[in-house]
């Protein structure tokens, strides 16, 4: 009863901040695909993306035409799946036997809090591959069918949705193969079938993965202690403080007489390490959402960890902890409330200018005022042509690189326009030029 009260109130908390943050680039771009109007569309802008399958965007389609960018449906998939992912990791805990405190230590890390929060597909692939998770667990301790054709399609549903999901599932199934020798088929041949499902949509798509990477102007992979700093911020969600209270508990958990011990330090080094070789092998840039799958473990280890460390020193124990659920809970807070980006409030702004002035609209890149014209249908109806008769709103954002704007600056100046004001709303910029007389 008091774990689904539990799971009852996070859901409440989790919906009033869906609400709070307005959407940045990634769900905007994410819902310009989800709203496409023929389904060819769809399926070609999936393709854009690099490293995307097309699951969770098919889950927020039809929320996303029949309520449109109105916070906070397009964020109610990833709320829904973040609670269906806690539900899904209590079942691991009662198989491993234990203690449910790592469930909610789950839910509060920044990590997670954030991509539960956000129009995207993360917590999604977090439900499948702890699904698939589980049913490697019960394949291993009693094989059935039934359990078996779980763990592919789960397996499968995770690489359709996000596929360095997999890669937990992938240390999960090691460690157990290594541990039961006489079942050791079990698990790789699951997931060996789920990757063979998955083989169609990857070799169609890593050629547009590619040109994505190169095309978007992504920047490149790159070994450097900025990587390492990167990654130590990302194990918890971008925060020092939170990341060495957690990294002490999972050191302590290594002391831990438990079979969850080595499972879990399986799933979270098959993680961090895959997510590093795919971004070197793609040379596309670390991101912290990429280890995202590792949390359920690094919860589990912390737990490990707290029990292990309590039986050595209490007050360091509890010093600890207090450490990592505080400094958890104040950046669940500050990246709800400190947003640097407003696209609807934006668009408005465009809108308003080219409406004001009869002018016609730039943004820099070009493909951006489609974004804008999500919030402000009919908008891209007002993109200049080469050689623009009137006056031009020229639109950059937070992500425009000053390069591309002197450039498309001193395009418009040898055309004979010059600035005549600028305006700012959410992030983005709005210069107005007019022809010098």
């Amino acid at each position: 009863m008091w774990l689904g009260c539990l799971l009852a109130a996070y859901t409440l908390i989790a919906v009033a901040c869906s609400t709070v943050r307005p959407l940045w680039l990634d769900e905007v771009i994410q819902l310009t695909v989800s709203r496409s109007a023929s389904v060819q569309d769809f399926m070609q802008r999936i393709s854009t993306n690099p490293g995307a399958a097309p699951l969770g965007y098919i889950t927020q389609r039809p929320i996303a035409l029949a309520f449109g960018p109105s916070l906070p449906w397009p964020r109610i998939p990833a709320i829904l799946f973040s609670v269906l992912s806690c539900g899904v990791l209590l079942l691991i805990l009662k198989e491993l036997r234990l203690s449910y405190r790592a469930a909610w230590l789950f839910l509060l890390l920044p990590l997670q809090f954030r991509y539960a929060t956000e129009a995207r597909p993360y917590s999604e692939a977090m439900f499948f591959s702890l699904l698939a998770i589980f049913g490697i667990l019960r394949l291993y301790e009693n094989p059935r069918f039934l359990t078996a054709c779980l763990t592919v399609l789960a397996s499968v549903a995770t690489l359709y949705t996000q596929p360095y999901a997999i890669l937990s599932v992938c240390g999960v199934t090691f460690w157990c193969a290594l541990r039961n020798r006489k079942r050791i088929a079990l698990g790789p041949a699951c997931l060996g079938i789920a990757l063979l499902a998955f083989l169609p949509w990857y070799v169609t798509e890593t050629r547009a993965w590619s040109l994505g990477i190169h095309d978007q102007g992504y920047p490149p992979f790159h070994w450097s202690l900025a990587l390492a700093a990167d990654l130590f911020k990302g194990l918890s969600g971008d925060g020092y403080l939170c990341s060495a209270a957690l990294i002490i508990l999972i050191v302590a958990s290594i002391r831990a007489n438990h079979r969850a011990r080595g499972l879990m330090l399986s799933a979270v080094l098959f993680s961090l390490v895959g997510a590093l070789a795919g971004d070197a092998l793609k040379n596309y840039f670390f991101a912290n959402r990429q280890i995202l799958f590792a949390v359920p473990a690094l919860a589990i280890l912390a737990m490990l960890g707290f029990a292990e460390l309590y039986t050595k020193s209490r007050l360091a124990a509890f010093s600890v902890a207090v450490v990592l659920v505080a400094s958890a809970l104040q950046k669940d807070v500050t990246m709800q409330m400190n947003s640097k980006e407003d696209w609807p409030a934006a668009a408005r702004a465009v809108a308003q200018v080219a409406r004001d002035t009869n002018s016609c609209v730039e943004t820099v890149p070009g493909g951006v005022l489609d974004l804008y014209d999500l919030f402000q249908p009919g908008l891209a109806n007002n993109r200049c042509k080469d050689t623009p008769a009137g006056a031009v709103a020229l639109v950059s954002n937070l992500y425009t690189y000053s390069t591309d704007l002197s450039t498309a600056q001193r395009r418009l100046a040898d055309l004979g326009l010059a600035t005549f004001r600028t305006t700012s709303a959410g992030g983005t910029t709005i210069t107005l030029l007019n022809r010098i007389h």
